[in-house]
């Protein structure tokens, strides 16, 4: 009897055992699924993303309308959303979502360049602020903008003193535009006795250590001649430097890395 007691014991040791390590199993087995999924889903969302972008163009970025501003923050906050999705059967409905918005934004912004009626629907027109010495206060309600916000904008630009200015636009995409009277604006090339050679912009010949070949080519050189320039400013490894520009007259301009 004793000897039935103890193999009973034995067995319900070992049957416990099993079952904390399928629990401990399967507790890990869900964690690291996880895991997996949620770095599944923030890769797909950031591939998407960065599809659809390039795909809207690169006016997402630089000249941003009130709806286009309004559209980023929509898809950036769906694509968010489906990082922190429960199962890979709910991304379909947040990624068609993303998709249509997208798509959405395609054809309106082919529609407003075929049709000036449908930019200025879409855009707004932009709305002279201050013109002729005088500051529209019903222009500045419309636009939502108080006076010190209005004065703050233009001491940004440079200019402190209202009476130097003719007319002040705010822009569709939020900017304001500064349009000073003639004998306070920045001196052009124009307005000075000489005549300018014509000059080209420097280009990056090595840029954090790598050698851009394309760039020496273009300019007709190799990069024995490049090595021997740059030793002539006491570098012997391209390792040592951040950025290399050389100028139209073939010029090195070398900048080196922090130690």
């Amino acid at each position: 009897m004793l000897q039935k007691s103890k193999a009973f014991i034995r067995n319900n040791k070992g049957e416990s055992l099993f079952c904390i390590n399928s629990f401990f199993i399967s507790i890990l087995y869900m964690v690291i699924k996880m895991i997996l999924e949620t770095i599944s889903l923030a890769l797909i969302s950031l591939v998407v993303l960065f599809i659809l972008t390039r795909l809207m163009g690169y006016r997402q970025i630089t000249q941003l309308s009130m709806y286009d501003y309004i559209i980023g923050i929509t898809i950036g906050s769906i694509a968010s959303e489906m990082v922190v999705l429960d199962d890979f059967n709910n991304m379909l409905r947040p990624l068609t979502g993303m998709i249509i918005y997208a798509l959405f934004t395609i054809i309106l912004s082919l529609l407003s360049r075929s049709s000036l009626a449908i930019r200025k629907f879409i855009e707004g027109n932009p709305i002279t602020l201050y013109e002729n010495n005088k500051i529209d206060s019903t222009a500045l309600a419309k636009a939502r903008i108080d006076v010190n916000e209005f004065l703050m904008q233009l001491r940004i630009q440079g200019y402190f003193d209202l009476t130097q200015l003719d007319t002040v636009i705010l822009e569709t995409n939020g900017n304001i535009s500064v349009f000073p009277k003639s004998q306070y604006r920045p001196a052009i090339v124009d307005d000075l006795p000489v005549k300018p050679q014509r000059e080209k912009p420097s280009l990056s010949l090595v840029i954090d250590g790598h050698i851009l070949k394309d760039q020496l080519a273009f300019i007709e050189k190799d990069e024995k001649w490049l090595m021997s320039q740059l030793k002539v400013q006491g570098y012997q490894s391209y390792d040592q430097l951040l950025l290399v520009l050389c100028d139209q007259d073939n010029n090195i301009t070398s900048y080196a890395k922090r130690n």
